[in-house]
């Protein structure tokens, strides 16, 4: 007896978010493949239970560039996200859309690379950052890769046009360049005074609006739409925080959100308007972190001149409620409204992660041999 599609379609709404289950349902039969690899369905899905975190990008070179997050049969192979070659000559700048956005090491080069489908993209830099109109240096510089295609709800985008963001600072202005993978161009697009330099650390996007951290206590907007661009000053008690310790964050509503930890204690701020129309930080939540974590015997360092804080935040999933945390004892991830939390690895992950989220599907996740990139 065959089920009708619409059944089958039910019971893989009702499938739980593991990276191996989709796949694994896409290998039974043609007729299982064909439904579970409709974009209409993988939109469905995602809409119920979102993307699984396969892992997290790093840029350390001590440590694997990929470390899987998962436990058997849903762990993923390490070996099918390992970087383009030489690996050591790319710099991961954020995740997001199916899309790796990666940068040479002399800031000359740009790859943009899905390693669902072994897609890659060689990109120059933006003329407007050539060392030679800039006092013999690439300014300070950060990148985003975004989805160009008008979805609803963006995820399953691996063949879309894409946008590549770049804002570089200067002489107290920051600017705003934007490459189209349609038009295969630069176009600048907006400049502003800003307060201190673009910090490494990952974008994050917020309905429509891609937020860096700079350098000090402020955060830099980019509007995509209006190409608005301006800057906010962060919570006055984040002003002399550990500034990897201050990341920016979407809320549970989907907002401009910040955390910020010191010594085992997080604090969550959303930016909000107020029903007389001001708009500013409010403290949403404070959590202890050491009754939930094993962080009991880890003693203090905040504000030891040569130390390291014994937490620190590496990073959030931009469309989840996740974190990643190091502490001396591991790295967790954390998911934030429950607080259930597991170790992922033993790593001393020093800065930050980038996780990757996508669905694998037999026949959509080839690699550039072929090769399904399936679980350990």
């Amino acid at each position: 007896m065959t089920l009708p599609d619409d059944v089958l379609i039910d019971i893989f709404l009702s499938l739980p978010p593991h990276p191996s289950c989709l796949l694994r349902a896409s290998l039974v039969c043609k007729n299982w493949h064909s439904i579970i690899v409709d974009n209409r369905f993988l939109q469905r899905f995602q809409a119920l239970h979102g993307f699984p975190v396969l892992g997290v990008f790093t840029n350390s070179t001590l440590i694997p560039r990929f470390l899987p997050v998962g436990d058997p049969p849903n762990r993923v192979a390490a070996a099918s996200f390992s970087l383009p070659l030489p690996d050591t000559h790319w710099h991961v700048l954020g995740c997001r859309h199916s899309h790796i956005l990666l940068v040479g090491s002399t800031w000359n080069q740009l790859l943009v690379w899905n390693p669902i489908n072994g897609h890659e993209r060689l990109i120059s830099a933006p003329p407007d950052v050539d060392p030679r109109f800039n006092y013999g240096q690439v300014p300070e510089s950060n990148a985003a890769v975004v989805c160009a295609a008008n979805h609803a709800v963006h995820g399953y985008c691996h063949s879309c046009p894409f946008f590549i963001v770049w804002v570089f600072t200067t002489t107290r202005y920051a600017y705003i360049t934007r490459y189209s993978s349609e038009k295969g161009s630069w176009e600048m697009m907006a400049s502003s005074p800003v307060p201190s330099d673009v910090d490494f650390r990952p974008s994050i996007l917020v309905r429509n609006i891609l937020y860096w951290p700079l350098k000090t206590k402020y955060i830099l907007a980019f509007e995509l739409v209006t190409h608005r661009l301006y800057h906010i000053e962060c919570p006055p008690e984040t002003h002399d925080i550990y500034r990897r310790n201050v990341h920016i964050m979407k809320t549970e509503d989907g907002g401009l959100g910040l955390a910020a930890v010191t010594k085992f204690t997080m604090r969550l701020w959303a930016w909000e308007t107020d029903v007389k129309g001001v708009t500013g930080w409010v403290l949403h939540r404070i959590i202890e972190l050491d009754k939930y974590l094993p962080l009991e015997s880890l003693p203090s360092m905040d504000n030891h001149p040569g130390g390291r804080p014994p937490v620190r935040i590496l990073g959030f999933v931009e469309d989840g409620d996740l974190v990643f945390i190091w502490t001396k004892t591991g790295v967790f991830a954390v998911q934030l409204k429950t607080m259930k939390h597991k170790k992922v690895f033993e790593a001393d992950v020093c800065a930050s992660v980038y996780p990757y989220t996508a669905f694998q599907i037999a026949g959509v996740v080839a690699n550039d041999g072929g090769n399904v990139a399936a679980a350990e």
